[in-house]
């Protein structure tokens, strides 16, 4: 029998000049320190922290491929549309008081309901939920879904620029200022080492 044992050099962050092996430490650091469930968090928080809402979830695809995106999926209730100050005036910018009270009987709520093996903004249909309205008031809540699609396209948008953000995005001195947090060591290729398969050396 042999006992056989492997030494390797492990490099800091700020030991890897070549440009190809920062970009893919950077990489696998982001994997560990911003998982994807953390981002779903932060935009739930934000969309009832901004906007009182609380029944919408997101799909999310930001891989840098084709079909890449965000979308929202569930819905928006009656008491988010007509009992809601942060989002009422969204939802019902541009109508006259009289005609939203006209429609308070009418509007259950609206569906957001995704379909299709992408996650882009286009991937996800509005349906309203009614009662039974009239022309006149099937028109004023084509309205509403028509304000909430504006705001809707418009959040998927930020909310994907910030992913790609999260997600590939760091700075050298941020990067810097994690794995010395951390203890993060690469080989010269930029791969993070394992350091529990290994027995410190002195050098």
């Amino acid at each position: 029998m042999k006992l056989l044992s492997k030494t390797i050099k492990g490099y800091t962050f700020s030991e890897l000049y070549n440009k190809t092996s920062r970009d893919k430490a950077k990489s696998s650091v982001l994997e560990i320190e911003n998982p994807p469930e953390f981002f779903s968090e932060d935009l739930r928080e934000m969309l009832f922290e901004v906007y009182g809402l609380r029944n919408l979830r997101t799909y999310f695809s930001l891989s840098f491929s084709q079909g890449d995106g965000l979308c929202l999926h569930g819905k928006i209730t009656f008491s988010e549309l007509f009992e809601n100050p942060k989002f009422k005036q969204i939802a019902f910018k541009g109508l006259h008081h009289r005609q939203v009270y006209s429609i308070y009987d009418q509007l259950y709520s609206i569906k957001f309901e995704h379909s299709g093996r992408y996650f882009y903004a286009n991937s996800v249909s509005m349906k309203s939920a009614v009662h039974d309205p009239t022309e006149k008031q099937a028109a004023i809540i084509g309205k509403v879904v028509c304000n909430i699609k504006k705001w809707y396209f418009s959040f998927c948008s930020d909310w994907e620029k910030r992913g790609y953000t999260y997600f590939y995005d760091i700075s050298d001195n941020d990067m810097e200022c994690i794995c010395s947090d951390s203890g993060y060591l690469f080989t010269e290729q930029g791969t993070i080492i394992d350091q529990k398969e290994y027995l410190e050396l002195s050098a």
